[in-house]
């Protein structure tokens, strides 16, 4: 009996788990949809810690992104071509789907590796369609 009441806490604990998560991400999805055209510029504050990881970090940890751009360029990117909000959401969506990506391509050879072919384009045509 307690070993029923214990899956069953656990299955209504993960059930309200992912609706408070789905609600956090379709409420960061309506901020930066609302935000879109309120431009913050993107200060040498906000990109100091890409341009730290770059080129302290990555020195030391080696290529751990198995995308083309790398992870940190693409973050690089989409802060230089959209406001903070709207670039922090496609930095998180790009390190969220990163792994389901890499089972289906497409694919590049740079520098003699293969490398998950993930530009910015292909993740924020969502932003340019209207």
């Amino acid at each position: 009996m307690a070993g029923r009441s214990f899956a069953r806490s656990s299955m209504v604990n993960a059930a309200s788990f992912m609706r408070v998560y789905l609600s956090l991400a379709m409420l960061s999805l309506l901020f930066a949809l609302v935000w879109q055209h309120m431009l913050f510029p993107v200060t040498t504050v906000q990109a100091f810690p890409i341009h730290f990881y770059q080129h302290a970090i990555t020195s030391l940890d080696g290529r751990s992104c198995p995308s083309y751009p790398s992870c940190s360029a693409y973050a690089r990117q989409s802060l230089q071509d959209y406001n903070l909000l709207l670039a922090s959401w496609l930095i998180l969506d790009r390190l969220i789907h990163e792994g389901g990506d890499l089972q289906r391509g497409p694919w590049l050879i740079v520098d003699g590796e293969m490398r998950l072919n993930d530009p910015l384009e292909r993740n924020a045509f969502w932003l340019h369609a209207r």
